[in-house]
């Protein structure tokens, strides 16, 4: 879910931000998570706000703010106490609404971040991730206005994509592309029995 609600909600103005500071990413309970605002104590600037989205009594959420504006949130997302998600914003429009530029997410035992997302006004452009947890990505994501375009993977290990699943409109896969001599053209495969 929290993968995906940036699609739908692209730009969030600030306050809004208080009951919701996981975006959503909540386990589903009745209860609305505690934020809490911290302010500098010479200023009066408000610096951060922290949350416990699922009212376990630890703080997952931590949104840092330079006034009203939002600028990251890092957030436990397994309970751990440890972040495990960073997610990176822009403010944009009249009156100034928090867009998200970027996350990044650690997937591995030591922490390394295995997952980057980047967003344009917003919207979910691409994903780059380390399923193999080698160190590069061998998977690679990508949207246009919020729908999943195509998936690109390197299947043999090579540090470069060799297979594409195409999605269609609906979410469906379309047909598979394969790049078997590396130059960075896709073409599609063709079932076996068909003829060429």
């Amino acid at each position: 879910m929290l993968r995906n609600l940036h699609t739908s909600n692209r730009c969030l103005p600030w306050f809004l931000l208080l009951p919701i500071m996981a975006c959503g990413a909540a386990p589903e309970h009745e209860s609305t998570p505690a934020a809490t605002p911290i302010y500098n104590p010479r200023t009066g600037r408000l610096e951060q706000i922290v949350s416990d989205r699922d009212g376990d009594g630890r703080q997952e959420t931590r949104a840092f703010m330079d006034g009203t504006r939002l600028v990251r949130i890092e957030i436990d997302r397994n309970g751990d106490d440890v972040v495990d998600r960073w997610e990176y914003y822009t403010s944009a429009g009249e009156p100034p609404v928090a867009v998200i530029e970027r996350a990044e997410e650690a997937g591995g035992p030591d922490g390394t971040i295995t997952r980057r997302e980047t967003y344009v006004d917003g919207e979910l452009t691409r994903v780059e991730e380390d399923t193999t947890l080698d160190g590069r990505p061998d998977k690679w994501e990508s949207y246009r206005q919020g729908r999943l375009v195509h998936v690109d993977l390197d299947l043999a290990g090579e540090g470069r994509p060799t297979r594409r699943l195409v999605y269609g409109p609906d979410g469906s896969v379309e047909r598979l592309e394969s790049d078997r001599d590396g130059d960075g053209v896709f073409v599609p495969d063709v079932p076996a029995g068909a003829a060429p």
